[in-house]
Order: C-alpha cells, then structure tokens, then sequence
C-alpha cells in the first residue's frame, strides 16, 4: 500500500521563520513555496525526503507538547553538527549523548517552535 514516506509536515503560525531556522540551522535548500489561502509554506529538502513547514489556522504560537512528536536526522558527525550549532545559539535537550541501543550517538535539540529535533550519527 505505502511505497514510502513522502514529506513530513510541520505546522506553525510563523511558517516563515520557522522555514528559515531549519535552511540556517541544519542546511536544508527551499525547492518550493506555496502561498495559497488555503496552504501557504515551504517545501525543504535534505536528501530523499521533503519537509514541509506550513502555515496552519488552528496552530498558535510555540508546540507546548513537544514530546509527542520528533524528527530526527542523519548526520556525518554528531560532535562536529553540536560545535557547530552551538556558534549558532541553538537552544538544546541536552549535549551528545551515546544511543543506549545502537552504535551511533544523537543530539537532541528545539527548532524555532520548540519542536524536538535529533541528530543521529557517528560521534
């Protein structure tokens, strides 16, 4: 039935400037804008699948359950991405920590809306 994930939306009342953390913050390329009344946002990518970061009516201000819901990305280095985000006052979970359940280690950080993030990748 499913072939594969196609995009991953997330909604926000400032689509805008959440769209541009995700382009300054982890390098993701803008490939398309809608701003029709009914879905306004931006298409981003960073490999096969798309992140859309759209304007919703019923969203308002920051996520107050930020643990319902997280996107994680791979990543060449978690330490590297961490120093680098640093420089850039990213506001984190916490720092670079070993996953207990495979060899790889993450980075959990908040996006503009305090939407969990995680890097996941090599030390």
């Amino acid at each position: 039935m499913i072939k594969r994930i196609n995009n991953v939306l997330i909604w926000s009342s400032d689509y805008r400037k959440l769209a541009d953390w995700y382009i300054e913050n982890l390098g993701f390329e803008s490939v398309k804008e809608y701003n029709h009344p009914n879905d306004t946002g931006v298409l981003l990518v960073s490999g096969p699948v798309g992140l859309w970061i759209g304007q919703h009516s019923k969203i308002k201000g920051k996520n107050k359950d930020i643990h319902r819901h997280m996107v994680d990305f791979l990543v060449d280095s978690v330490s590297a991405n961490y120093e680098t985000l640093k420089s850039k006052h990213v506001k984190f979970h916490g720092p670079p920590s070993k996953d207990p359940t495979s060899d790889k280690y993450v980075l959990t950080l908040y996006d503009a809306d305090d939407n969990l993030v995680q890097l996941v990748g090599p030390r």
